[in-house]
This record gives C-alpha cells, sequence and structure tokens, in this order.
C-alpha cells in the first residue's frame, strides 16, 4: 500500500498546493484532511474485503453487489488507462525530468526513429521501455521477487526521508531553545495574516492531496492471495493510511519550518534540495562536491520511490484483469497462473507490453491519467456505497470486520471524492479544457458499449457450442 501511495507526488505538489493557501496552518492542515479521505475509503474497503476475499479488489466488489457490467467498465479503464498509463507515465516522465539530473542531458536526445510510422524515440523512452522490462521481469518469478523488490525500493528511500526529516525536527528544536522562537523562519510563517482561502481555492489545493493519498486501495487486488485476510485486511487498511499521513505530515511541518512561505508557495525554491543544504550545513559538511550533487541525490531518492510505486501497480493491476478472465470478461488465456511461481504470468506481460506502447506512443503533456480519474473516482465512490448495499442484505450478521464508524465514514469518503470531482470537471470547463471532460464520458461510453458486445460473443458462442454437442449426440442418447 504504501508502495502504491508515495509516489512522485509528495515531491511535485506541496509548491502547488501552499499556492492556493495563505497561511501555513491550512498547509498543514489539508494534509491532514487528505489523510482522513483515505482513511475513511480504506475502513470502508476493509468490510468489503474481508466479505469478498478475491482477486481484483474493487473490480470483484463491484461485480459482486452491482452486476458484470460495472465490474467490466472498471477493468476496461484500469487495462487501458490506469495501470499501464500509470506505469508508463511515472517511469516515463521520471526519467524524463530526474534523468538529466542523474545522467545528463542525452537522455533527450533522440535515439533512433521507428521506421514506416516515422516516431522518434527519445533515450529517456528507450531506458523507460527497458526498466519497465526488467520489473516484469521480477514479477515474473513470483510474489517473492517482486515483493523483496518493493521493500528495498520503497522502505529504503521513505525510511531516509523519514530520518532526515526527523533529524532536520531536532535541529530545528534545538534552534528554537538555543536562540528563541522569535526571529525564526517558523516564527514569521505563523505570523502571517490568518485569512481564510476561498472554498474554490481551498478546493483546488485538496484535489492534488486526494491524487497524492491514492492508492491506499491497492492490497485488496491481491485478496486472493493474502493468508487469514480478516486479520490481514482490516490492519492494513487502517495502519497504511495513518502511516502515509504521518509520512506527509512530517515533511509538510519540515517544510513551514524551513522555507519562507512567501517563497514556497511562490514556487521560487525546491523544498527537498532546501531540507537537504540545510541538514549539510547543520552536520558541519560545507565540501563543495556533497552539495554540488544534493540534486543528483535528491532525484535518485524519487526515482526508487517511481521505481516502488510501479511495481506495485503491476501486481495490482496484473490481478483484476486476471479477475475478468476468469469471470469470462477477458480472454481466458489471461487468467492463466503460473503453477510454480503462482503468479499471473500472461496479465503481467499484457500489461506491460500495452505499457510499454503507451511509452512510445504518449508525449510528457499527455492528459491519459486526468480523463481515466473521473471515471475511476465514480465507480470508487459506487464502490465504498456498497457498504450499505450489503448492510441491508443483512450480509453484516456475519462474524467479520465492520467499517468504524459506519454510517459517517462511508459517507465521509463519498462526499469528499464527489466534491473534489465536481471541482476537478468545474476547473476543466473554466480553463477550457473540456475534452478531457469529454473524453472520459467517451470511455465510460465505449467501456459500457464493449461490455454489451462482449456480452452478446459471448451468447453466441455458447448457442454455437451447446448446437454443435446436440449434432455430436448419439442418437440413443436422445
Amino acid at each position: 500500500m504504501m508502495g502504491n501511495m508515495i509516489g512522485v507526488g509528495i515531491f511535485i505538489y506541496p509548491v502547488l498546493i501552499a499556492s492556493h493557501l495563505p497561511h501555513p496552518i491550512w498547509f498543514l492542515g489539508i494534509w491532514i484532511l487528505g489523510g482522513l479521505i483515505a482513511l475513511s475509503g480504506a475502513l470502508s474497503s476493509a468490510e468489503l474485503g474481508t466479505f469478498f476475499p478475491e482477486a481484483g479488489g474493487d473490480y470483484a466488489y463491484l461485480r459482486n453487489v452491482y452486476g458484470k457490467r460495472w465490474a467490466f467498465l472498471y477493468g476496461f479503464l484500469t487495462f487501458f488507462i490506469t495501470f499501464p498509463g500509470s506505469i508508463a507515465i511515472g517511469v516515463g516522465l521520471t526519467i524524463h525530468y530526474q534523468g538529466t539530473s542523474l545522467l545528463g542531458q542525452w537522455v533527450n536526445q533522440t535515439a533512433f526513429v521507428l521506421p514506416v510510422v516515422e516516431i522518434p524515440i527519445p533515450y529517456y523512452k528507450l531506458l523507460a521501455c527497458i526498466i519497465i522490462f526488467f520489473l516484469t521481469l521480477i514479477n515474473h518469478f513470483g510474489t517473492k521477487s517482486s515483493f523483496l523488490l518493493q521493500k528495498i525500493v520503497t522502505l529504503g528511500p521513505v525510511v531516509f526521508l523519514i530520518l532526515i526529516s526527523i533529524l532536520a525536527l531536532l535541529f530545528l528544536i534545538w534552534d528554537l531553545f538555543t536562540f528563541g522562537l522569535e526571529g525564526s523562519i517558523l516564527s514569521k510563517n505563523f505570523s502571517l495574516p490568518r485569512e481564510f482561502p476561498s472554498w474554490f481555492e481551498l478546493g483546488m489545493a485538496l484535489v492534488p492531496v486526494y491524487w497524492t493519498f491514492s492508492g491506499w486501495n491497492s492490497p485488496l487486488a491481491l485478496g486472493a492471495e493474502i493468508h487469514n485476510p480478516e486479520k490481514i485486511i482490516p490492519k492494513t487498511m487502517i495502519l497504511g493510511p495513518i502511516l502515509v499521513t504521518l509520512i506527509y505530515s512530517l515533511f509538510s511541518f519540515v517544510f513551514v519550518a524551513l522555507i519562507s512561505y512567501d517563497d514556497f508557495k511562490g514556487g521560487n525554491l525546491d523544498p527537498y534540495l532546501n531540507i537537504g543544504n540545510y541538514m549539510l550545513s547543520q552536520l558541519g559538511f560545507q565540501n563543495a562536491y556533497l552539495v554540488d550533487n544534493l540534486p543528483k541525490f535528491i532525484s535518485l531518492i524519487i526515482f526508487l520511490i517511481v521505481i516502488g510505486n510501479t511495481n506495485s501497480c503491476m501486481m495490482t493491476g496484473s490481478r483484476i484483469y486476471v479477475a475478468m478472465a476468469h469471470d469470462d470478461l477477458f480472454w481466458k488465456r489471461v487468467g492463466y497462473i503460473d503453477p510454480k511461481r503462482n503468479t499471473p504470468v500472461v496479465s503481467l506481460w499484457l500489461q506491460s507490453i500495452w505499457a510499454i506502447l503507451l511509452v512510445i506512443l504518449i508525449n510528457t503533456e499527455s492528459n491519459l491519467l486526468n480523463f481515466s480519474f473521473i471515471a475511476i473516482t465514480i465507480l470508487s465512490s459506487m464502490t465504498i456505497f456498497s457498504v450499505f448495499l450489503i448492510r441491508m442484505k443483512k450480509f453484516q450478521a456475519l462474524k467479520l470486520y465492520k467499517t468504524y464508524g459506519y454510517p459517517l465514514t462511508p459517507l465521509f469518503y463519498i462526499f469528499f471524492s464527489l466534491g473534489i470531482l465536481s471541482l476537478i470537471v468545474a476547473q476543466y470547463i473554466q480553463e477550457g479544457k473540456i475534452s478531457i471532460v469529454l473524453s472520459s464520458i467517451f470511455a465510460i461510453l465505449v467501456g459500457l458499449l464493449g461490455y454489451e458486445i462482449w456480452n452478446k460473443t459471448k451468447e453466441k458462442e455458447i448457442i454455437k457450442k451447446d448446437e454443435n454437442i446436440k449434432k455430436e449426440e448419439p442418437l440413443s442418447t436422445i
């Protein structure tokens, strides 16, 4: 869960969030609100996960509660857009932007041009394709190897960042005791006029926070592989969002304690670079080599976290397509599980091939994930509303985990999710980006139409098979 939640968002969104909020206290508070939204969704989904411990997560819940049509739509969007798109854009953009710091400007130069279609392939796209290939190979060899990778690339950088933030906090506390609070950056920031942001500005700040906390439902896709799900799932869904909220809140507090809030929200300083320089000065490291290479080190941390995020997407997405195949909503071959490694090898490679194609085809300014977010948020709200539906059917009599704070907890998540969605749509319309909204509607209609076509095709196959069986039956049995 942490690997899916903690991605590049915490590195690129803090300045954007602060730009909408007039005072640091709002900046700190909105991270807590984002954590509460994620926690409310996780607490609600945990009830569904313990009642339906199946592969596919939200896909399985939509199928069990609303039927195959809505489950197919969710699977259709996640296969063609969400997970392969996240993999392609996450790895591609990270190498495009961070690769220049780590490797040099050559990563953005053209490596070769694809014949026939005449598509130029820069080195960063080539490197992204190679990374996706090797990550898929690691997942191919089993969940043990993929989880080991997850621990290394997620826990390593995250624990390091936490330790650096705590150490910076301790240095700040020491400075405050030594020199006093008056005159410190923290004091100046909190002395700013305590203006209230408009509801619209508050909403605009909450949108990237919501994005940054997304991914809390990722472990549920592995429901069929979780031993003792009635205990493991609730613990995971409670502890995961709480830990991530604490991490984000810690980072945010260090930001406003070290950087002038006006400079911070104006985008005049790189907050992580500022923290790094502060730590080097406090530790007495004034070496020019360390100072010059600090941006490279930060880029490496970002790169490792994105690799963890990508690996998590691979694991989550591939299980959804397996569940679809088992329900006859995808090609049967996609549901194949390697008997030795217990991994969905066909699903993994199919997802990665599509992700690699997206790396080649889409550009750095792609709106691919923006319009899928609209549809996925609607389906996510429908999933959480399922808690009410299974309660109405008296399923809660079973001795399983029940959502803490029901019915307020699922209502809290649905209210904020749909509210944020409304703000996003309003912003797109205001900025003249109505094509994103129309693309989302088009994707939903194509998904629903795809289900009808798939269903009709399957019905014809069944009828034809029955007719063939009848023809082959001997007369005596008739």
